[in-house]
């Protein structure tokens, strides 16, 4: 698995310098809201248009800090953030659904209803009732699957990636961060409403999203779920960690072997998507990467892979979680600000960005509760 020394490290980055940073510096006192970044020095760039998605996630990040110890404010934290959250987003423009970004005024800047968003959403909205055991929370949730059914169902399974509709394609990824927002919301509440939810997008993949003998993760489709990109299929190692970690999170969705198509993501995603230097591409084929840059949460999903396959699958013959922890903060901690990160490198080695994302916080608190476990 993991080394105690290793565990210990990484946690005590995260106690003592990340969430303390984006609790203070990633914090608006004056709007109860999450920044959507910080500069590459630490300081708040207050301007930037703040997406819901990422309110959603640094809730996320300190209901699950508080649980486990980590940061004692959190509670407090996530109430009021909650509260800013549903105030500023929800159903603020007198439409139904969440805003996908607003100003730190609270003017709408982006009124989209976006499947992705709504996914974190109702992420945050399971761990803010687990940690404050509000149920407004769940009750909210349901409101925003309800949203979800009427209004942005889609005939052929699943949901559209967008209200207005769009003429862009389907996405794996939206309907994977939902099927992690069920689970999650499953396990806050015992509700078997929201596991048959999971079983649904679960059943989408399976179906639809892995092609082929070497299990690729498809990323886009039509709107009738037939894979496009074709017949190479580009695919994203990081999803493909993802979904390992995910795949392996409830014993009542397994109701079938899924042994084959996990051990064929992880080592398709090994062998065409990381390199012999440790680093992970952005998007590969079963030829080899086509795109050599590099972002942070790739390695947070890659740890999170790593300890599934060993505790779960007992593969000794591959990389280790602490392997990919070393490469995150060799790479993007260590040069950063003390609780920040470079979040992304070219194919050459050069920072892709001048500012480092909140949203990035989600991946690094998940994946260190998920692999640095005692």
């Amino acid at each position: 698995m993991i080394g105690a020394e290793d565990r210990s490290s990484i946690r005590a980055w995260l106690k003592e310098k990340a969430l303390p940073l984006w609790a203070s510096n990633g914090w608006d006192e004056r709007t109860n809201s999450f920044v959507e970044r910080l500069s590459l020095r630490g300081a708040p760039q207050l301007d930037t248009p703040r997406r819901a998605m990422v309110q959603a996630r640094q809730i996320y990040t300190y209901s699950v800090a508080h649980r486990s110890g980590w940061f004692g404010e959190g509670a407090e934290l996530v109430a009021r953030a909650g509260a800013a959250m549903i105030e500023r987003y929800y159903e603020a423009d007198g439409a139904r659904g969440w805003a996908f970004s607003v100003a730190r005024d609270g003017a709408i800047v982006d009124s989209r209803r976006d499947l992705y968003t709504h996914a974190f959403i109702l992420l945050s909205l399971a761990n803010a009732y687990e940690t404050t055991r509000d149920s407004a929370y769940i009750v909210l949730a349901d409101a925003t699957l309800s949203f979800l059914d009427q209004d942005m169902a889609s005939e052929h399974g699943g949901y559209v990636e967008t209200l207005p509709a769009s003429d862009r394609p389907r996405r794996q990824n939206s309907h994977m961060h939902l099927f992690e927002a069920l689970l999650s919301l499953f396990d806050a509440t015992k509700s078997s409403a929201y596991l048959e939810r999971a079983r649904a997008v679960r059943d989408i993949f399976f179906r639809r999203f892995v092609q082929g003998e070497d299990s690729i993760l498809v990323e886009f489709f039509d709107e009738h779920w037939r894979p496009l990109d074709g017949p190479l299929f580009p695919f994203e190692p990081g999803h493909h960690f993802e979904w390992i970690w995910l795949l392996e999170q409830n014993e009542e969705l397994r109701h079938f072997d899924q042994t084959t198509t996990v051990a064929r993501l992880w080592e398709t995603a090994l062998r065409a998507g990381v390199g012999a230097d440790g680093r992970i591409f952005a998007r590969a084929t079963v030829g080899g990467a086509v795109d050599h840059s590099t972002r942070l949460w790739f390695y947070t999903e890659a740890a999170k892979a790593a300890y599934i396959m060993r505790s779960n699958y007992k593969r000794s013959d591959g990389p280790m979680p602490s392997d990919f922890f070393d490469a995150m903060r060799v790479r993007f901690l260590e040069p950063a600000t003390p609780g920040s990160w470079i979040d992304e490198f070219d194919a050459y080695g050069a920072a892709k960005v001048d500012f480092a994302p909140a949203s990035s916080l989600y991946h690094i608190c998940c994946a260190i509760r998920a692999s640095c476990s005692d």
